[in-house]
């Protein structure tokens, strides 16, 4: 080994120059002028790389490095020391640290980290238990459950690289060469150095280094991308170390580590499996004397050989890895030596032939002996072989198995022989020779065929009481070694083709007493015979103390089961629960099985975290916690208050931690509760007053004397009838204490008079005090000022019965009164009507004007409706623009007519909102009472169907409920529920009404209307769903499905008709409105490849008028995109001419109305020549719908109309019969319009 740590030196020392002072650049020079101290992130515990002392002082390889780096650089290294390695790594990363002293680059790092070349290359690798697998290369380790350092480059590097393995995160070193000793991992993966650190340190049984991944841990340092500069200086640094620097550096730390790894104590530590390997390494080293003392034959023979030639001989003996030599017999003295010599001892060639060299090189110790039996067999003439030590020329001993033969030369006596180098062989030999017959287990060695044993050691001897001289060549059996009679002859038969590990059985010593011990054994090869190696340790003292153990842990168990507290043993490292008694599980709800084997963590049984940690470190450095409170979770997730006493203590080992836990939470909260109730009497808002039996008083807090005006003095002593108001007469204070001494307490409303003589409620509770006894002792009254809850009541009492824009009942208030109405009419036999009123269009002002001006209207006629009625009457709000009025005690029916004629002819005068003037009418449905119901909902559902036949009817007028009406409310309701399905059942469609020009009779576009055809009820004219769509808001979706389905159909006749105009299509109020509504269509005619110029869009003229402002911003929007716009249904929505010309209309469409009394309505036809004037003089096309007479048609052509719409022309058509009556096909190659 310290050959291989001075290749490692050798191939360091390759890169790294030597130079005699740090050369840097000036910018380099100007980085750490500017960069004094830099922080320091270090992993505390990870020696010998870096790690605390126990005076807490960073020692290490790394430090060394880093003291080095401080004394070359003049810089300060301050080291930052977060909990985890985790934490180190994430804090280099963000920059909060500036610089790793010891880290493996790794691809994952590499992202964030630059890194300097390594300083030092280990090999990872994997350490595995002799009582488990036996992986020996990364490929062995799929299928196991391998321990890794967490964030450690190991863990890395196989996590990425290798990500089917079964990884198990660890702490520290420590912590993963304790989970494969335990059986809780596997193996390990981690680097040579600090695994072999830690297992000497640790001395856990069993376990070993089982083979090398293909990974190197290549230590180095580590700073981010943006502080290359320090990486360079680094680099420069550590390449101009010289090797004896590095050896100075890193022998302290890695020498000793690397040696260790191939002696037996650091690679078995104490286990009794682990002596059997160093037992077969002592075998390998027979075996290795034996094939030595085989080639000191094979030496022999090759010795007369070269008597025969002696060129021969030196050509051959001089390749030897050995000295040959040859001296005379008299004197000693060489004549010849092999140049193998100076490798041997160092001296020079020459030195060897001096008069008396070899005796004046022996080791003193061995130098007598060795001369004399050299002579004895010498003068006997006997060949012979000869083991002793020379002194090599720097001092060291040299062991030498020299092989002497005589032979005559020239009549003279003269030895020739051979030296070989055994000092390793020797040095290995004495080594495991000591190991084997110093261990404390008996080892013997036996054959394998009959069980004789060739070799044993002390302990043998000593422990069973038969000698080596006694034992040697004789069987187990024969030595009457066996305690169970017979058994030898079998257990042999057992181990000829397997090893034997830690088998309990019963021994026999010389004396005739038994032990129990632990056999193992295990084959082996020696000298080509087969043989055992066997191992016995005596447990019988360890039986006896598990015994004594046993009967010690079933006291211990007995009590610490029936303990009333909770009581467990967790692993001080992890949490894991060991151990749990009853008490535990009935305080935390789990059963034994649910907790033992997992950690606290696990079953979340600490509600803070954080207070396990704070018990710990009161463990650790007081050597016990008492007294220790923390929120601790159960099973079902409730939490309760634990009070924990905690001491340490060792199981196997292994720190542990023994906690008693006591449920106070009901202690707590009763001590809680007086604490409360002693804040809650002073500091509460509400009065309190204790008086005793006598009704003095006893006792007051400070809300009593705030409430009352009475101090503390003034009240104490006295009777409580002190705050008597006189409001409650005897018969209430005696059902008071009526109820008081049968329940125990009273609860109510009562008015007192505080000391200013101010009269005031007070909610009061009494209660009886009783004690022990359950007598009663004292009363304690409980009291708060209600006066303002009693004023809040009343306006919230009023908010929850009024309608809060107009002040009016609302209809949970008319509900309440109609039914007192009816109650009253069933007991008198009289009745009364509902009137249930609706406003004409005035979702129209709202729309137009906002609700702003809508709100200030509605308060308006609420005042002016009120006004009209009598006091027993009631006029409610509903919501919206409807409002109900209740009329009770009427003589007859025509009553209620009366009042609602009265009610239409307050609508007659305008009514003023802002700087507004509004003509509104309304319209009212009436049903009476008994007549058309006896209940609010059918009285109120009758009079809405009433209403709507008023509004059907034409509007402003009144209408009495009829039965026949129930249908058309039912009709109404069932055809909006049909409207809101029509879309998804395809139930809509468009139908294309021509449009002509009149000075060329041809059809010059087209108006889509929207029709409806019921799968029930058939075709629904547009005047029946229309009004319906646009009062509950389907209007928007109708519209735009309209306007996506005339685009559709357009794109579709372009393709294969000529070309007939523009096709237009209504817009409502609510698509004029919508956000964005110029974009929506500008989208729509691309995704159909239309021209803007081919849609027309007609806007109703009110919806212009009422929206001045908002309509000339959205024309133009639309105007902009191409679009022709149409004004529809022009001369009803009151125009305003200056207004009108700053449209950006192309159209004027005057509305069906004023053309159906044509040319016989002489003010139609003056309206008409008007419009017509009007639209030309402002460059408008004016085209009139609704024409249906050839006389209309005359009329209109004369009067200088442009285009006609009507049944004169087509009816609306389908878009088949439209395409089939009124489009020509598209001549190919011709733009010319086909003919109508």
């Amino acid at each position: 080994m310290p050959r291989l740590l001075a290749i490692l030196l050798l191939c360091l020392a390759f890169w790294a120059t030597p130079a005699a002072a740090l050369t840097l650049s000036p910018a380099e020079q100007a980085w750490l002028k500017a960069h004094p101290q830099l922080s320091l992130g270090i992993d505390a515990s990870w020696p010998p790389f870096e790690f605390r002392d126990s005076q807490g002082h960073y020692q290490g390889l790394a430090a060394g490095y880093v003291q080095l780096i401080e004394k070359r650089l003049q810089i300060k290294l301050l080291p930052v020391e977060p909990s985890s390695w985790s934490e180190v790594l994430a804090g280099a990363k963000t920059g909060r640290i500036d610089l790793l002293p010891g880290v493996m680059a790794t691809p994952e790092r590499q992202r964030d980290l630059a890194f300097t070349r390594p300083y030092l290359d280990f090999p990872i690798v994997i350490i595995a238990h002799l009582g488990g697998p036996q992986p020996r290369r990364l490929e062995d380790l799929y299928g196991l459950k391998v321990a890794v350092v967490q964030d450690y480059a190991p863990h890395e590097l196989l996590r990425t690289r290798n990500p089917d393995l079964n990884l198990l995160p660890v702490p520290s070193v420590n912590a993963a060469l304790q989970a494969v000793a335990t059986g809780q991992a596997d193996a390990l993966v981690g680097d040579l150095a600090s695994s072999v650190w830690s297992m000497r340190q640790l001395k856990l049984e069993g376990l070993y280094i089982s083979g090398e991944t293909p990974y190197r841990y290549q230590l180095a340092m580590a700073a981010r991308h943006s502080q290359a500069t320090l990486i360079g200086i680094l680099d420069k640094l550590f390449a101009e170390l010289t090797p004896g620097e590095i050896e100075t550096l890193q022998e302290p730390w890695i020498g000793g580590v690397l040696d260790r790894r191939e002696v037996w104590q650091e690679v078995l530590l104490y286990g009794l499996p682990a002596l059997l390997a160093v037992l077969l390494v002592l075998a390998a080293v027979l075996r290795i004397n034996r094939r030595l003392r085989q080639e000191v034959s094979n030496r022999k023979a090759l010795e007369q050989q070269l008597r025969i030639s002696e060129q021969h001989y030196r050509g051959l003996v001089e390749s030897l890895n050995a000295v040959a030599w040859e001296m005379r017999l008299d004197d000693y003295r060489f004549t010849y030596v092999s140049p193998q010599a100076v490798k041997l001892l160092g001296y020079p060639l020459s030195d060897w032939f001096q008069p008396g060299f070899w005796q004046d090189h022996l080791h003193p110790d061995d130098a007598e002996a060795a001369l004399s039996y050299s002579r004895g067999e010498s003068q006997q003439g006997h060949d012979h072989n000869l083991d002793y030590r020379m002194l090599a020329a720097d001092g060291r001993p040299v062991w030498i198995r020299d092989i002497i033969t005589l032979s005559t030369l020239d009549g003279a006596q003269v030895m020739r022989g051979l030296m070989i180098d055994i000092s390793e062989a020797r040095q290995a030999e004495d080594r495991f020779s000591s190991v084997f017959h110093h261990c404390p287990d008996i080892l013997v060695i036996a054959r394998r065929s009959d069980g004789v044993l060739l070799a044993l050691n002390h302990t043998f001897e000593q422990q069973l009481g038969i000698s080596s001289a006694q034992a040697l060549g004789k069987t187990a059996t024969d030595l009457d070694i066996w305690g169970v009679p017979g058994i030898g002859s079998d257990l042999l038969q057992r181990m000829q083709g397997q090893a034997l590990n830690n088998v309990e059985m019963l021994f026999r010593r010389r004396n005739g007493e038994l032990f129990t011990g632990l056999i193992s054994a295990q084959p082996i090869e020696l000298d080509g015979s087969a043989a055992l190696v066997v191992a016995v340790r005596d447990i019988t003292e360890l039986k006896r103390t598990q015994q004594q153990l046993q009967v010690s842990e079933e006291k211990f168990a007995k009590a610490f089961h029936a303990s009333p507290d909770g009581l467990l043993i967790t692993r001080l490292s992890d949490g894991r629960l060991l151990e749990a008694n009853e008490g535990f599980c009935l305080i935390t709800g789990y059963d034994l099985s649910q907790v033992v084997g997992r950690t606290t963590s696990d079953i979340g049984l600490w509600a803070n975290l954080d207070d396990r940690d704070r018990m710990i470190e009161l463990v650790r450095s007081q050597g016990m916690a008492r007294d220790f409170r923390a929120w601790i979770c159960t099973r079902t997730g409730t939490r309760r208050l634990g009070e924990l006493a905690a001491q340490p203590i060792m199981i196997d080992d292994e720190p542990c931690m023994l906690t008693i836990a006591r449920d106070i939470t009901e202690r707590q909260l009763m001590q809680e509760r007086l604490h409360q109730a002693a804040t809650v009497f002073e500091s509460t808002a509400e009065g309190v007053m204790i008086t005793d039996l006598d009704q003095r008083i006893s006792a007051v807090n400070r809300a009593f004397s705030e409430i009352t005006g009475y101090s503390e003095a003034e009240a104490l002593g006295q009777s409580p009838r002190l705050l008597s108001s006189g409001q409650h007469d005897s018969a209430f204070y005696a059902a008071m204490w009526h109820q008081l001494a049968a329940e125990g307490h009273w609860q109510g409303e009562i008015w007192n008079r505080r000391k200013n003589g101010e009269i005031y409620p007070e909610w009061l509770t009494i209660s009886a005090v009783r004690d022990q006894s359950d007598s009663i002792t004292h009363f304690v009254g409980v009291f708060a000022d209600i006066s303002t809850l009693k004023q809040a009541q009343a306006r919230l009492d009023y908010q929850a019965h009024h309608d809060p824009l107009t002040g009016l009942p609302n209809r949970l208030l008319f509900e309440n009164r109609l039914n007192a109405a009816l109650s009253d009419a069933r007991t008198d036999d009289g009745q009364g009507a509902v009137l249930f009123l609706d406003l004409d269009r005035f979702k129209h002002i709202n729309d137009s004007l906002g609700h702003p001006v809508g709100d200030m209207l509605l308060k308006s006629i609420a005042t002016r409706l009120r006004e009209q009625l009598r006091d027993i009457d009631t006029v409610a709000r509903l919501g919206g623009d409807e409002f109900i009025v209740l009329l009770p005690g009427l003589h007859q029916p025509r009553d209620a007519e009366r009042v609602a004629t009265k009610l239409l002819a307050c609508f007659s005068a305008p009514f003023q909102a802002e700087q507004h003037e509004f003509f509104i009418s309304a319209s009212i449905g009436i049903s009476l009472f008994p007549e058309d119901g006896n209940d609010v909902a059918t009285l109120v559902k009758n009079a809405d169907a009433a209403m709507y036949s008023a509004k059907a009817k034409g509007r402003n007028r009144t209408e009495f409920y009829t039965r026949s009406l129930t249908f058309q409310a039912t009709e109404r309701m069932t055809l909006e529920h049909e409207l809101r399905r029509a879309i998804e059942r395809n139930e809509l469609s468009l139908h294309y009404q021509p449009k002509l020009c009149l000075s060329t009779q041809k059809l010059i576009g087209a108006e889509a209307l929207l029709r409806w055809r019921h799968p029930v009820f058939g075709d629904i004219p547009p005047d029946r769903f229309i009004p319906l769509a646009e009062e509950n808001g389907m209007i928007l979706q109708l519209g735009d499905w309209a306007l996506q389905e005339a685009c559709r159909q357009l794109s579709e006749w372009q393709s294969c008709h000529a070309p007939f105009g523009p096709l237009s299509v209504n817009l409502s109020g609510s698509q004029l409105r919508q956000a964005q509504l110029a974009e929506h269509i500008a989208g729509m005619l691309s995704d159909f490849g239309l021209d803007a110029s081919k849609l027309q869009l007609e806007i109703t003229e009110s919806f212009i008028m009422n929206q001045a402002e908002e309509a000339l911003f959205i024309l133009h929007e639309l105007k902009a995109l191409g679009l022709q716009l149409a004004i529809d249904d022009f001369g009803t929505g009151y125009s305003s001419l200056s207004y009108l010309k700053r449209l950006p209309l192309d159209i004027l469409k005057i509305d069906k109305s004023f053309i159906q009394g044509l040319p016989e309505d002489q003010d139609d036809a003056a309206i008409t020549r008007a419009i017509i004037a009007l639209g030309r003089s402002l460059q408008f096309t004016v085209i009139a719908e609704g024409v249906e007479t050839k006389a209309q048609e005359v009329f209109l052509a004369a009067e200088g109309c442009q285009q006609i719409q009507g049944y004169v022309v087509s009816r609306p058509l389908s878009a088949e019969s439209f395409a089939s009556n009124f489009l020509g096909p598209l001549p190919i190659g011709s733009t010319e319009k086909a003919p109508v």
